[in-house]
């Protein structure tokens, strides 16, 4: 069995990819069973991890049906987490404005661009997500790939 330990991610590791991830997959089951996945924009408060989607959406109807979902967030050379857990539909508008707040942050909008982008997202039908985090699977891919190289260097007689 190959040994994966050395590729495993800290907490401090784990929590800055998600941080610095951009946004991350996440999945749910449609009705008929067959597993379905989105990449939605992601962001990180007080600890919490946050997702935001119409009350419309397919991903929505079916969390409310099997709240069981599964992040994936990735930053190259950096690492990779994926999230098994299940989301709450957090209904607080003070908690609504700073998650879509974090996320016009996240893109960088200022000004005018900033104002047009929150009212975008702010709808009466715009539900907030939590994500309750039951297990994290991570690979810290610049160890790995630092590793490959080592090998490659190794089987070719050149130096690490």
């Amino acid at each position: 069995m190959e040994k994966l330990d050395p590729f495993r991610m800290t907490r401090e590791e784990t929590t800055e990819v998600i941080k610095e991830a951009s946004g991350c997959t996440v999945t749910w089951c449609r009705r008929d069973g067959h597993p379905a996945g989105a990449y939605v924009q992601s962001v990180m408060l007080d600890g919490e991890i946050y997702v935001t989607s119409t009350s419309d959406r397919g991903k929505n109807v079916a969390w409310r049906r099997d709240p069981r979902t599964t992040l994936v967030f990735e930053v190259p050379l950096k690492g990779g987490v994926t999230v098994l857990g299940r989301v709450i539909f957090e209904n607080d508008t003070a908690l609504k404005r700073r998650v879509l707040n974090a996320m016009a942050d996240g893109v960088g909008v200022q000004g005018e661009m900033r104002e047009r982008y929150l009212s975008h997202l702010n709808t009466a039908s715009r539900e907030v997500i939590r994500i309750v985090p039951e297990k994290y699977v991570t690979l810290h891919t610049g160890r790995t790939f630092a590793a490959m190289v080592a090998e490659e260097n190794k089987s070719s007689g050149g130096s690490a």
